[in-house]
């Protein structure tokens, strides 16, 4: 019984996954895992287990559920999104927008030089050990040690007054001289239909290299009689040259007649060279 209401579980979090663009897998492991642990393949068929210290290489997600029968463990690993992690008691203070690493027991820390990133810090920890959210990122990250970040975080909810017509800019990041050759960008946030008392909204989300859409989502929040809230991720890449300075923005706009949205979220720019 209890399996069976896991799988009604996982279905219903796969599909709000979904929306989310994430990548999911239901793994067993020999061991109970907690939400959050950085995970590695075990050598059992569809297993895994908590990677450690200097296994970022190996690292496929993060635990973002879990079940037991009883005897056996069941985890819903994902690889993109957003989620809360432990930081090691061995890791450095974390800031906002730093490079995160592989750690003991499933842990991360600040990445060094070499170090392979495998999510970035959305959250400070001063005096590790602690836990904070991160945006999970196991994107190729060749020459890591040559990799620049930039950020740009709106961490309060901002009214939606942008439409299709004449698109709102949420917030952007300059990458001036960026010094490298290949860009992913990301924008992972939440959006709600709170800006007045009467509920509903369809809120349209980019990224723009200036010239194009590198990615978009529609979140419908159509019920007008109960407030309603959804997490938002996008993603892009963008071929460039050492000398340039691309500009990314995030930009904003409602649709269908529906107008009360509200918006968050962090834009991330991770370049590394060829």
């Amino acid at each position: 019984m209890r399996r069976a209401l896991f799988v009604v579980v996982l279905l219903m979090l796969v599909g709000a996954l979904m929306a989310q663009n994430v990548i999911k897998y239901e793994l067993s492991s020999s061991a109970a895992l907690n939400i959050g642990d950085a995970v590695k393949l075990d050598t059992t068929d569809n297993s895994c287990q908590v990677s450690g210290d200097g296994e970022g290489a190996s690292v496929i997600g993060f635990v973002a559920m879990t079940e037991t029968d009883g005897s056996n463990y069941y985890n819903l690993v994902v690889n993109s999104g957003r989620i809360t992690a432990a930081i090691h008691s061995g890791s450095g203070a974390v800031s906002i927008g730093d490079s995160l690493t592989a750690a003991a027991a499933g842990s991360l820390k600040v990445a060094g030089a070499g170090d392979r990133v495998i999510a970035i810090a959305t959250q400070a920890v001063a005096s590790p050990p602690g836990a904070c959210e991160v945006i999970v990122w196991l994107g190729p990250m060749p020459g890591a040690d040559g990799a620049r970040i930039w950020q740009s975080a709106i961490t309060s909810m901002t009214s939606i007054t942008g439409t299709a017509a004449s698109k709102q800019d949420l917030t952007s990041v300059t990458c001036t001289n960026c010094d490298v050759e290949y860009m992913k960008v990301q924008f992972t946030g939440t959006a709600d239909d709170k800006d007045a008392s009467a509920g509903g909204a369809v809120v349209n989300v980019a990224i723009n290299d200036g010239s194009s859409d590198l990615d978009t989502q529609t979140l419908y929040l159509v019920d007008r009689h109960f407030y309603q809230s959804q997490a938002t991720a996008l993603t892009g890449t963008d071929d460039v040259s050492p000398a340039d300075s691309p500009v990314y923005t995030v930009q904003v706009w409602e649709s269908d007649g529906m107008t009360n949205g509200r918006i968050k979220g962090v834009l991330t720019v991770v370049g590394v060279p060829r």
